[in-house]
């Protein structure tokens, strides 16, 4: 497995009070799964994906990814790790403005001092997959957003991480932007890719394979998509959705 999430729990303090924000979370991702987190806000589902991510540790249980439990990664080593195993997408794009686009896009292979051939390589493989062969000398602010996001899945993904996460990628774009960037990630993932999702949109999530429910910080239903296509697995999540609000009514 891939990455395993082992009953993690996190409960955040402040001033006498606290907020269980994760009960008691498990689940697994093997190799190769494109996997979606669904739930309302407040549900716990990005603090769940900022733990996997490593930019916060759970107050009980275990985050495995490879094997290696990410609580004891050294603070010296966590930035290393960051690049070597994970690839992020956000939902503002976080790209760097006085960065060209294929300065953004290497940046994560300059910081590992990683050769100009390499480097070179890299970036002459990505962009036609990505469709941005005419974006890279340009800036962030002359492109549009689904465009910055392209370059964005592009920087994620250059250093070949084991797990892609992403969230919520496309609540910044159009419809039309949203549809090429699921493309996308779909093709990745059907390339081999890894990728867990953090969404609110069914449609994003009929993209995936999986689609995990999270409510009042725990898992409390998942969804296999199987064979079928997108839409019948959209319209299966939405009734999914409707059911389990109406229960939880």
């Amino acid at each position: 497995m891939l990455l395993d999430v082992q009953n993690v729990k996190k409960v955040y303090k402040s001033r006498g009070n606290q907020t269980t924000a994760l009960q008691s979370i498990d689940f697994g991702v093997n190799e190769g799964e494109f996997v979606a987190i669904m739930g309302e806000s407040g549900s716990g589902k990005s603090t769940l994906l900022n733990i996997i991510a490593t930019f916060d540790q759970p107050t009980e249980g275990s985050v495995y990814l490879n094997g290696m439990n990410t609580s004891e990664i050294k603070k010296d080593k966590i930035a290393m790790f960051r690049r070597e195993q994970l690839g992020f997408v956000f939902q503002d794009f976080n790209v760097l403005d006085t960065f060209s686009n294929r300065d953004n896009i290497l940046l994560p292979l300059v910081l590992s001092n990683k050769s100009v051939k390499d480097m070179d390589q890299a970036i002459n493989q990505i962009a036609p997959m990505l469709g941005i062969e005419e974006l890279l000398d340009k800036y962030p602010y002359e492109i549009s957003g689904g465009q910055r996001q392209r370059v964005a899945i592009a920087r994620a993904i250059i250093t070949k991480p084991s797990l892609l996460l992403a969230d919520e990628p496309t609540g910044a774009l159009d419809s039309k932007s949203s549809e090429q960037i699921l493309h996308i990630l779909e093709d990745l993932n059907d390339a081999g890719n890894t990728i867990l999702m953090v969404t609110h949109s069914t449609y994003a999530a009929s993209f995936s394979k999986r689609v995990l429910f999270i409510k009042d910080g725990v898992v409390y239903h998942e969804l296999y998509r199987g064979d079928e296509s997108n839409q019948s697995f959209n319209e299966r999540i939405s009734q999914s959705l409707t059911l389990l609000a109406d229960r939880g009514a």
